[in-house]
């Protein structure tokens, strides 16, 4: 009987320490998944150009509201990691605008978008899209976050891009 008793104990501690190996395989490999998926997101200039260009009219996305000289225009997601990365930056500029100049898309539930809501709402006119983004999202053909462009007051687009880059020197030149 002790023997058996004996028997049944090392073959459940031998299951137990195949158990803890596969769990450490498993959360290995979770990690590894992580980093490569991190390092994609964390270039959003590797992704599709924007659809509107500048030179292009978009249309019209406020009506009954004459656009400023200048408006710049941001779309973000608050799952998306490079949105995260550009938000302070784009506060910054949209900071040295009137707020009347600035819009901000966010996509998703106004309740996932609490950190950059607070972020963006002091200096832009935040506008939640839901889940698809929106008619903001939509009128610009916005497939991948975060975007940026700057219009003219006809609706043109002077500049557009995933970073800031393209859109500094238009909006202070």
């Amino acid at each position: 009987m002790i023997y058996a008793l004996w028997t049944a104990v090392m073959i459940l501690a031998v299951l137990c320490v195949a158990n803890v190996m596969l769990a450490m395989g498993i959360i290995r490999r979770l990690r590894e998944h992580t980093e490569r998926l991190n390092t994609l997101y964390e270039r959003p200039a590797d992704g599709p150009p924007p659809a509107v260009r500048p030179g292009e009219t978009v249309a019209e996305f406020e009506p009954g509201s004459p656009l400023p000289e200048r408006t710049l225009i941001g779309f973000f997601s608050p799952t998306c990691a490079p949105c995260k990365k550009l938000a302070p930056a784009f506060a910054e500029l949209a900071g040295t605008m009137a707020r009347e100049q600035v819009f901000a898309v966010i996509a998703g539930f106004p309740d996932d978008t609490g950190t950059l809501r607070e972020l963006l709402d002091p200096v832009a006119r935040v506008v939640h899209g839901g889940p698809d983004g929106g008619p903001l999202t939509e009128a610009f053909k916005v497939e991948s976050f975060p975007q940026v462009f700057l219009l003219d007051a006809s609706r043109t687009v002077l500049a557009a891009g995933h970073t800031l880059d393209d859109v500094l020197a238009a909006a202070h030149g």
